[in-house]
């Protein structure tokens, strides 16, 4: 290298475009971009530009050129001549002409540049802000449409380029993400701050959900997924955490091993035609529901047992049953056939009257009602001997009752008792 080349690139500047670095270097590799500032440091001094000259100048395999080379043309930046040469694009003359033919859309009214005060203090905001000072034309054309086609307010247009730039979506190539999200706010009805914070908490409220339905359901929600939850956070207003106890209400409560999104709709569709949207209303909804059905069905059961209509009384005992002292069926039939012996018409007051002693002793099955009974038999008969043998020694006078009774009438209410238990003891075995 010659003193006088020296100079020359001592006092030589390369000028790269604002619009390269604000819109498509974030997108690029670090060998296309050192490659692109070699091919714009020399554009005009080195002549034509191939895949081997640039190898041999930076230093780099002829097939990672190639691949680097492939990205720079796939993103716009450079193109080949047809004898097979390589040149740069002018992207600043091609943004200009983009700029242009957008405003020659037919049947299109061209929105004001910024006339009004807000909207021109929120652009240089944008520009500061998002862009270090340099926002390209594309830009400035986005912010006007929003403003004048999409009716949003200024502080609205900043948002949505702060929430692109939290997606990592502000940087691409193109604006075709802004745009995207744009129509989806304007779909929501977005054209306020107060209506942007209320789609930003539902959208909050969506994203709580999906998280918690990931984990219990243990797999990451896909599209059809997704727009259930969305139907049922913006639809049926649930709170986030509705979605996720139903699940778990139906895995472990109802014994559901396959829990799948159309049943959890059906559910919750019901919940909010009952004005149902927090966990505390739907627990208490679905326990009136199991308390309901207990009711019913404990009240067909003893219509049958019994075999009569029952009337109020009887429907409180029932209610009792079911939902209060929890018996099950077969314990009530038990306790009906327990009476059955030593009476031919049974009333649910005596049959209550035993439950309640089973209950008293802790007797909560039909087993240990089993046991109980046995034991209190028993007891029973030890005291019906007892009392025998005591009756049989006794042969003094009953002052007592000898206003009443004479001795001879007593002995012989005595002997007709005990003869009665007898014959109750000798049936029982």
């Amino acid at each position: 290298m010659t003193a006088d080349d020296k100079d020359k690139l001592l006092l030589s500047d390369t000028p790269v475009p604002d619009l390269f670095i604000t819109q498509y270097m974030s997108s690029l590799t670090g060998s296309s971009i050192q490659i692109y500032l070699f091919m714009l440091m020399n554009r005009s001094s080195l002549g034509k530009m191939n895949v081997e000259k640039i190898s041999k100048k930076l230093g780099m395999a002829q097939s990672e050129v190639e691949e680097q080379l492939f990205y720079l043309t796939s993103a716009g930046l450079m193109e080949k001549s047809e004898d097979g040469s390589l040149f740069l694009t002018d992207i600043k003359a091609r943004e200009v002409d983009r700029y242009i033919e957008s405003r020659k859309d037919e049947d299109l009214e061209i929105p004001p540049q910024h006339r009004e005060k807000g909207l021109e203090t929120v652009s240089r905001s944008i520009s500061d802000t998002f862009f270090m000072g340099k926002m390209s034309y594309s830009w400035q054309r986005f912010i006007d449409d929003s403003a004048s086609v999409y009716k949003m307010d200024p502080d609205v247009i900043y948002s949505l380029f702060n929430e692109l730039q939290e997606r990592g979506k502000l940087l691409s190539k193109n604006s075709r993400p802004a745009e995207e999200l744009r129509a989806v706010w304007s779909k929501r009805g977005v054209h306020t701050s107060s209506e942007l914070e209320k789609v930003l908490n539902d959208d909050r409220k969506i994203k709580e959900c999906m998280n918690a339905l990931g984990k219990k359901k243990r797999k990451a929600m896909d599209g059809v997924d997704i727009e259930y939850i969305n139907t049922w956070i913006l639809t049926y207003k649930m709170d986030p955490d509705v979605p996720p106890f139903l699940y778990s209400y139906l895995r472990k409560e109802k014994n559901k091993e396959n829990v799948t999104f159309p049943q959890m709709d059906e559910i919750l569709q019901e919940w909010f035609s009952h004005n149902i949207h927090d966990v505390e209303s739907a627990r208490n909804y679905e326990m009136k529901k199991l308390a309901a059905d207990r009711t019913s069905a404990m009240t067909a059961f003893c219509g049958e047992l019994f075999r009569k209509k029952l009337d109020g009384m009887d429907l409180s005992i029932i209610d009792r049953w079911a939902n209060t002292d929890c018996w099950e069926e077969p314990i009530v039939r038990y306790a009906y056939e327990v009476l059955h012996k030593f009476m031919s018409t049974i009333t649910l007051s005596q049959v209550d009257e035993r439950l309640q002693l089973w209950k008293e002793n802790g007797v909560a099955s039909v087993t240990k009602a089993k046991q109980f009974e046995a034991e209190l038999k028993r007891k029973n008969k030890e005291a019906y001997q007892e009392r025998k043998t005591v009756s049989a020694g006794y042969a003094g006078d009953v002052p007592y009752m000898e206003n009443e009774y004479t001795k001879d009438h007593l002995d012989k209410k005595e002997q007709e008792s005990m003869s009665f238990l007898d014959e109750l003891l000798s049936e029982d075995k």
